[in-house]
């Protein structure tokens, strides 16, 4: 029979400690505020069609809607009549019309329509002007929808980014669900050892052969900026791959198609541009743009002799 003096089954915890501060999303929550400070992607637009559909964002239940002519809206899911859900409304040319009631709302909330009370008496003027629906900004960018869920006079402007706009790039937009806390899939992504296993050995060779290679990891901290570098040797060359966290949830992650550590390139380009986003306390998802193409990896753009071979409207010609 075994000793079980070094068996730790009964006084090991199987899962550490719940950090509060960093795990809760909700509203009046220290880490759902701040988040609620950045403009973050909801949906992806293909997703949203005739129909309402209805989301899950930090901790809010909400349905994202289009209408007609193409505007988007996004409002709390539940009408402030009777409480029925709006993922079962109608969008029409103004707004998304409540199907128990019919009553009829605008992308920013506001009350047009309340039949069965006259439009001009006393008590639909009352309604309309003491209640509204809830609803947040959108933007609609690279088949991505971004809502804005803060403090409408703390709105930023909204960023735009280099990774759309970089030349003969085949850009797709796509979006993974995750049974996690959210902080859990950016700690994945700045975590370079489980690429080298999870993605090059245990389920296949899912991106290039040269990431089964550990190398040499370094770390660097800029502000709100932080980087990690994974250097290998495959072969006769030195591959350097960079990942990019900027928070509280964006992240680039460097080449894994075309480079593979076999031949020169420089200057490559962002593989996935992605942002984590918590669903509630316990789930988020990952909306993202997958970037191909040799354009990622452009050696006969840029090279270590001449980095003016960048198109200007690269680097001068931009927005941000």
């Amino acid at each position: 029979m075994q000793s079980a003096q070094n068996f730790a089954g009964y006084t090991q915890a199987q899962s550490p400690g719940y950090d509060e501060e960093l795990a809760h999303v909700g509203p009046g929550t220290p880490c759902g505020e701040m988040f609620r400070r950045y403009w973050q992607p909801v949906a992806l637009a293909d997703d949203v069609g005739e129909l309402p559909l209805g989301i899950r964002v930090l901790g809010e239940d909400l349905v994202v809607f289009r209408m007609p002519k193409g505007e988007f809206g996004l409002v709390h899911r539940q009408c402030p009549h009777r409480r029925a859900s709006l993922e079962f409304g109608k969008c029409e040319d103004r707004g998304i019309r409540c199907a128990y009631h019919g009553w009829l709302f605008a992308p920013d909330g506001e009350i047009l329509e309340t039949p069965g009370e006259a439009p001009d008496a006393k008590p639909a003027i009352e309604v309309r002007a003491r209640t509204r629906l809830g609803a947040y900004p959108l933007h609609h960018y690279g088949g991505l929808i971004f809502a804005y869920m803060g403090p409408p006079d703390e709105m930023p402007p909204f960023p735009e980014y280099d990774a759309t706009y970089v030349p003969d790039i085949t850009t797709r937009n796509y979006q993974i669900n995750y049974e996690c806390n959210w902080l859990q899939v950016l700690d994945a992504i700045m975590d370079p050892v489980h690429t080298s296993f999870l993605h090059s050995s245990i389920s296949g060779a899912q991106f290039s052969e040269g990431l089964a290679e550990i190398g040499e990891l370094d770390f660097y901290e800029r502000g709100i900026q932080f980087l990690g570098s994974n250097t290998r040797r495959v072969e006769d060359h030195v591959w350097v791959r960079v990942n990019e966290i900027v928070l509280p949830n964006f992240t680039q992650a460097g080449s894994a198609f075309q480079a593979d550590g076999t031949r020169p390139h420089y200057f490559g380009r962002s593989s996935f541009t992605r942002w984590v986003v918590p669903i509630d306390d316990t789930h988020c998802m990952s909306l993202a743009w997958a970037n191909f193409g040799e354009r990622g990896d452009p050696h006969k753009y840029n090279n270590k002799d001449g980095c003016e071979l960048i198109e200007q409207g690269e680097l001068v010609d931009r927005p941000w």
